[in-house]
């Protein structure tokens, strides 16, 4: 049976009303050691002691004992105009909770949870939970799952906020509920979404903005990418320097435990030969030497773990499924899976721009593989032809100090495939010239380049003017290539393996 609207919107039109108030509440800091209570905080708020007690049990019990003895305080006027009776002292851990514990106390008017953010809906949940406030967890759960799905149907708008809901949700990971059944229905929404913000590593390490997100993601939040089979990649290799990037950020705000377990989520199996040697090798190393609690220990693995992967790649069929099952059954790390995440490069592949001046003569172009991967232009002064060339580099987030990877390291075997091109303007028409494709087959090294040295065949070179300087511009007999003489541009075409 239905309610009396009318009845309904009457009370909740009482909120913060010295209309028919019969007492009031008055918010404040806990009290210090010693003192009776606590600082004021902010004016008493109007109240109705019929709406707090069939809303909320803490004020419900407070009332009964009054009725039992009647405090002092009882019989005192509150400091808003027009209210009397008892004045309810609700202490907060800080001044920031104000506004959070008065929504709170609206909630139990109307029904209904009035917050701003994401964060502001998780304190107010807490207020609830602290008053005891009946329907106010709940609620604040539908709230946050009904602005999850609101962000998700808004898609790419422009009206959506800097920092996407899923994001803001996570950023509050400290104040999630560890069992309440309403919460896991909000995590099991942000969770695809999550997905969707990082869909795929190549993007999220080539794309500044959604680095920086990344970093700034909790730990929670990585291990649900990590664990996850719709984190699209170009290789497993990837997944290692995403986290690699995330702990260089964050290795300082995580435990031996949380690394241990966000590393294992890593699939072992599938990353590349080349990838164990150059990258999970040097890093079972690190850990080997330092331990878990130095940060160059970051990647919790032995260098019997890592020669247990290497045999597993060159074993056949049967002694890798009898060797991961035995693995798996054991709870070893990484182990838990080898089955191979989504394809993110599409077939027609994906471009990266890259772009070299006179100033600069290398350029970072993409991460992919695992690798940094730079190409460099080497133009030596009265040649017929410069060269252009593609190198494997170890990235950055893998340098922490004191780390094999900090130093040289060898010029190891690093695979791409990819293809190398350059913008051209001959004749007043532009063209994009294939240099260079690359896979398996070609010499490709860490810290070496491989490419072509006859890549871009030159203009001839006008003399020197007198007292010019004998080497030249660096650019000169590039004017087919060079972008208003300054810059050779193109793209590296990413290509799945």
């Amino acid at each position: 049976m239905a309610g009396n609207s009318r009845v309904a919107q009457a009370l909740s039109g009482l909120f913060g009303s010295a209309e028919r108030a019969d007492c009031s509440i008055q918010f404040c800091l806990e009290a210090a050691e010693g003192a009776d209570q606590g600082t004021d905080l902010g004016e008493p708020l109007p109240a109705h002691s019929l709406v707090l007690c069939l809303s909320c049990e803490r004020f419900r019990a407070q009332f009964e004992r009054w009725e039992e003895a009647p405090p002092a305080s009882k019989r005192a006027k509150s400091s808003q105009e027009g209210v009397r009776g008892p004045v309810l002292r609700v202490p907060l851990g800080s001044e920031a909770e104000l506004p959070a514990a008065r929504l709170a106390i609206r909630f139990a008017y109307t029904g209904q949870v009035h917050a701003s953010s994401i964060r502001e809906a998780m304190q107010v949940y807490w207020v609830g939970e602290y008053l005891a406030i009946e329907g106010c967890a709940a609620a604040c759960s539908q709230w946050l799952a009904d602005r999850l799905a609101a962000t998700e149907a808004a898609g790419t708008s422009s009206a959506e906020p800097a920092e996407p809901a899923v994001l803001q949700l996570y950023a509050c990971e400290d104040m999630w509920p560890s069992t309440d059944p309403s919460f896991d229905a909000v995590l099991s929404a942000a969770k695809p979404q999550l997905l969707k913000q990082f869909s795929s590593t190549v993007v999220i390490l080539n794309t500044p903005s959604l680095r920086q997100q990344l970093e700034n993601l909790p730990a929670a939040g990585l291990a649900a990418l990590l664990e996850s089979d719709d984190l699209a990649t170009d290789s497993e290799d990837s997944v290692l320097t995403l986290l690699a990037v995330w702990m260089e950020a964050n290795w300082a705000r995580t435990d031996a435990a949380t690394r241990k377990r966000l590393c294992g989520l890593v699939r072992l199996t599938q990353l590349s030969f080349k990838a164990t040697n150059c990258l999970l090798l040097p890093l079972a190393l690190d850990f080997e030497a330092e331990g878990a609690q130095h940060q160059t220990g970051w990647f919790p693995v032995t260098v019997t773990a890592v020669q247990l992967v290497i045999n597993y790649y060159s074993g056949n069929k049967a002694f890798r499924e009898t060797t991961r099952k035995e693995q798996a059954d054991a709870g070893a790390p990484g182990w838990h899976s080898t089955t191979a995440r989504k394809q993110c490069v599409p077939e027609a592949g994906l471009p990266f721009p890259w772009s070299i001046s006179r100033d600069a003569l290398k350029a970072e172009v993409l991460m992919a593989r695992g690798f940094a991967w730079q190409v460099s232009l080497i133009h030596k002064h009265g040649a017929a032809a410069a060269g252009l060339f593609l190198e494997a580099n170890i990235p950055d987030a893998y340098k922490v100090p004191g780390s094999r990877l900090a130093g040289p390291v060898p010029m190891l075997a690093a695979r791409i495939d990819a293809r190398l091109t350059v913008n051209r303007r001959q004749s007043g028409r532009a063209s994009i010239v294939s240099v260079y494709s690359y896979d398996r087959e070609d010499n490709t090294r860490v810290g070496s380049g491989w490419g072509d040295e006859a890549a871009l065949p030159l203009s001839p070179q006008q003399p020197a003017a007198p007292g010019a300087a004998a080497a030249g511009d660096v650019m000169a007999g590039l004017g087919e290539y060079a972008h208003d003489g300054s810059a050779v541009r193109g793209e590296l075409i990413l290509r799945p393996k």
